[in-house]
């Protein structure tokens, strides 16, 4: 790893200061600094901010090392599913990609967003670690101030640390998943602070997944369908039992759910389902006038996702449609991924179109603190 530029640090968090769950105020943030970064004082940078998906934590970020490419995917998937890796996005593939023009000299920061706490099976990940619950990057007063951490701490740590250009056109905000969640949550309550937000296989709404029948493709091919079918239940319970403590942890939703015949959820507690729905990206537009105002925003999903996510992007996509608000979206089928992971794969194929689609060259950057360009 280069020591230089490719750097996990850690600092201190002060929204998530007396959070309710005592989860960790000092937070990992991994930073990629271009190539050129040391050689001038003068230029100061863009800052794409990249939240992770549900858990992750400092360990695995989305874009990593080759070195830390082997932690994220394990021998047992790198191995038998070697060749779909080859469009992951690498932190030495983007050095090749600035170096060659492809993609302007840019700052890379990827926050932690766990809660730092087990899930509840205490299953374990194909990294044999037990997966933590994540923060749904929202302000709680069950789970703590995460939206704040991400949109307040993150931003000014890095931009105090580093050379930035510190202001609306040259922040960018991206996720997958959860993350992607956030990164829309960040382009509804603060659009004043970034240019441009990427979204990839977003969530949008946690009631969504209370039908749902989740099974990851490649579980099945490593370890059959019934465990592949209890493993993704397990996964599952988990994230909607997130969901209970962090929106309505007072008045839980699930020991409330009455289902019918056939699983689907017939009867519930009105005001735990209340709880849940202000969560929802859908209501939180409609009750922020200035969403979006002057940000590029694009996201998209796999047709097949397996989290379902293609459906309610496309309810938003409506949404913003009806608002007027501009803005990129796109389904797409992946048949490739479909046998793996369309949601995992999904969201790492699309990195790099996101990437280039928040810092496409309508700004010039780098720039010289007198405004001019290097």
């Amino acid at each position: 790893m280069n020591v230089q530029r490719y750097r996990m640090e850690t600092f201190e968090a002060q929204s998530l200061a007396g959070n309710p769950l005592g989860s960790p105020v000092r937070r990992g943030i991994h930073i990629y600094l271009p190539p050129g970064y040391f050689d001038t004082e003068k230029a100061h940078y863009p800052v794409v901010y990249f939240l992770h998906g549900y858990g992750a934590d400092n360990d695995n970020p989305v874009v990593n090392s080759r070195k830390g490419l082997k932690h994220s995917y394990p021998l047992v998937l790198r191995v038998p599913f070697r060749k779909y890796f080859t469009r992951v996005i690498t932190l030495e593939r983007l050095d090749r990609l600035i170096l060659s023009g492809e993609l302007p000299p840019f700052i890379l920061a990827q926050p932690d967003g766990s809660l730092h706490l087990p899930n509840i099976y205490h299953a374990k990940g194909l990294d044999g670690k037990v997966g933590t619950k994540g923060s749904l990057y929202t302000d709680s007063p069950f789970s703590g101030n995460y939206a704040t951490y991400v949109f307040e701490d993150v931003l000014g740590y890095v931009e105090e640390r580093y050379r930035t250009i510190g202001e609306k056109s040259g922040r960018y905000l991206m996720g997958g998943s959860m993350g992607g969640y956030g990164a829309l949550l960040g382009g509804i309550l603060h659009p004043d602070r970034f240019r441009a937000v990427a979204a990839l296989s977003p969530s949008i709404c946690c009631l969504d997944l209370l039908d749902l029948k989740f099974v990851v493709p490649f579980n099945r091919i490593l370890f059959g369908e019934a465990r592949a079918e209890e493993m993704g239940g397990e996964e599952l319970g988990d994230i909607m039992d997130t969901c209970d403590l962090v929106f309505s942890k007072d008045r839980p939703l699930l020991p409330t759910i009455e289902r019918d015949e056939k699983g689907r959820a017939v009867r519930m507690d009105d005001q735990a389902r209340e709880n849940w729905a202000r969560s929802d990206l859908g209501y939180l537009l409609d009750r922020h006038p200035h969403a979006f105002g002057e940000v590029r925003l694009q996201f998209n999903c796999a047709q097949s996702d397996e989290f379902g996510f293609a459906g309610p992007g496309r309810r938003f996509h409506a949404q913003l449609e009806n608002r007027g608000i501009e803005h990129s979206f796109e389904i797409y089928s992946e048949q490739k991924a479909e046998r793996i992971s369309p949601h995992i794969l999904g969201i790492a194929w699309h990195v790099l179109p996101a990437l280039k689609f928040c810092l496409r060259n309508d700004d010039v950057y780098p720039v010289s603190k007198a405004g001019s360009t290097i």
